[in-house]
């Protein structure tokens, strides 16, 4: 039976010693991942930030237990080998699903139909009745339900039926921390608008699309008079949200200070 000598034994516990460093790296970069992906991705569409995030933190932890199985002398080749075979048919398989929602959020972008809208589509007609992080759903003159994958309104030529004296309607997407004022932030951006009316054919709307714990998604409704005055007013709305956005988290983070200096103040009386 043969033993490990002192200098094996030393360099095996080594060894042990920075495969355990290189897991608790890993856990820390993948954790830390996760925060700042949410921070540089809080303004697309929340399923598709959530994919991503959730890819990426199976990336970093692949890249760590290879390094950490590589630091221990053991052969990773089959083990790269798996994972890339493993990450072609993953991305294979979810290449229909990242299309849609890519899309999708390319779509919240240029928006020219909403929910209610008459559509023609690769030889479906049918009324906009919801529109999903994959598809577009349009129901039919005979009751039918008809699914559109979002990829498709990039791919295809469709037509939206409508009256032009209703106007060119156009939806800009508005994504917002929950921690800012939502109601003194509607009505600071309706007011913004004024300063726009010319182009409108009537007053602005705003709904919430989508919220949760982090994040409200707001839809800002317009009918332009003209839809050639699209990107102009695009670009001017967009100029808009985004100083009243940096004004309200400014203004957040202030109150934010002035609670905690009060709390302070409070325990040390």
């Amino acid at each position: 039976m043969e033993f490990l000598s002192q200098e094996q034994l030393y360099l095996f516990a080594y060894d042990v010693f920075i495969f355990i460093l290189i897991i608790i790296l890993t856990a820390l970069a993948a954790n830390i991942s996760r925060t700042l992906i949410d921070r540089a991705l809080h303004s697309i569409n929340p399923y598709l930030a959530a994919h991503i995030k959730h890819y990426v933190f199976i990336l970093i932890w692949a890249i760590g237990i290879i390094l950490g199985i590589k630091q221990m002398g053991i052969s990773t080749d089959i083990l790269m080998l798996l994972m890339g075979l493993a990450g072609i048919g993953f991305i294979a398989s979810a290449l229909y699903v990242l299309q849609n929602l890519v899309s999708r959020s390319f779509l919240d972008i240029h928006m020219q139909y909403r929910v209610g809208d008459i559509i023609y589509i690769k030889n479906f007609t049918g009324k906009v009745i919801e529109i999903t992080d994959l598809n577009t759903v349009l129901l039919d003159k005979e009751g039918k339900l008809i699914a559109v994958p979002n990829v498709q309104f990039l791919k295809e030529i469709w037509v939206k039926h409508g009256s032009l004296s209703a106007g060119y309607e156009m939806t800009i997407p508005v994504a917002v921390n929950k921690e800012i004022d939502i109601v003194n932030f509607e009505k600071e951006l309706l007011n913004s608008t004024k300063e726009l009316k010319k182009y409108f054919k009537k007053e602005p709307n705003i709904v919430t699309s989508k919220t949760d714990e982090k994040i409200n998604e707001l839809s800002l409704i317009l009918s332009l008079k003209d839809p050639e005055k699209k990107s102009v007013v695009t670009a001017e709305l967009n100029e808009i949200i985004n100083k009243l956005i940096t004004e309200f988290e400014e203004r957040s983070e202030k109150e934010r200070k002035e609670e905690k200096l009060k709390e302070i103040k409070d325990i040390s009386q």
